[in-house]
């Protein structure tokens, strides 16, 4: 297969999922609300346990979090991972390979976004307590970028040791 037909199918492929996580997501689930406010129930629950554990008093309101005498942290929609965890499904269901390969690496990839989110909404937690000043940048761009790098090694490690390899196929088969 030549280059510009793989790319050619990469992209409509692509377009495909993203069109169907669209129609299922954004006009369904995000409206239901549930499973995003299962996630962020979920995140709240946790980092209130990791932070009592490690010995802070809290606060819990709704989707709010905080050590006492901080403003906290509000985790909203767009923060539950959700939407990384769909892109990093998708690329997978693009490329050809093993269902059950598939099926495995999707969740084992969306348990680990979901830790590494986890992980994100604690230590946003104690910066918002510690340092306040640089939440913000911590929150937009340091974690942000972090993530997207696991993910984008989650990809290679996919198409490197699991999808079939795209120069010896002539097609992206789901």
């Amino acid at each position: 297969m030549n280059n510009t037909r793989f790319v050619i199918l990469f992209l409509v492929r692509a377009t495909a999922v993203y069109m169907l996580w669209l129609i299922f997501y954004d006009l369904w689930m995000l409206k239901v609300g549930w499973l995003d406010n299962f996630i962020i129930d979920n995140l709240v629950g946790f980092t209130k346990n990791i932070l009592t554990i490690l010995g802070y008093k809290l606060f819990v309101y709704e989707h709010t979090i905080g050590v006492d005498g901080s403003h906290g942290v509000y985790i909203g929609v767009p923060c539950s991972g959700v939407e990384l965890m769909a892109l990093f499904a998708g690329f997978v269901v693009i490329f050809k390979g093993n269902i059950v390969h598939k099926v495995w690496f999707i969740i084992l990839g969306v348990v680990v976004i979901h830790f590494l989110n986890l992980l994100r909404v604690v230590s946003l937690t104690l910066i918002a307590h510690y340092h306040p000043e640089v939440l913000d940048f911590n929150h937009k761009y340091t974690f942000t970028i972090f993530l997207y790098i696991i993910v984008f090694f989650g990809w290679m490690i996919w198409v490197r040791y699991f999808s079939v390899n795209y120069k010896q196929k002539t097609d992206l088969v789901v």
